[in-house]
């Protein structure tokens, strides 16, 4: 039987972004973070796609800022969006 890829870790979840930039998005109003979040989305594809052309660090360098603040926002709303 070949192997089979799972997407639920067995690890605890270790969060990829600092509590700092936790902090600051759990304070932004949630209409503010999507628009964000989409404003994001196309400044990270800008900079793989100026990585691509170029095999410049800077590119990749920004992109992985960019993604990590993504993630939080997208964590955040998720949070916001999630029932308790």
């Amino acid at each position: 039987m070949g192997h089979t890829m799972s997407f639920f870790k067995k690890e605890p979840w270790v969060k990829p972004f600092s509590e700092k930039v936790s902090r600051r998005v759990s304070k932004i109003p949630t209409g503010e973070l999507e628009i964000w979040a989409e404003q994001a989305l196309i400044e990270i594809s800008k900079c793989l796609s100026g990585y691509s052309k170029n095999r410049e660090q800077f590119y990749l360098d920004e992109a992985l800022q960019g993604a990590e603040a993504l993630h939080a926002v997208v964590n955040e709303l998720h949070t916001r969006m999630t029932p308790r």
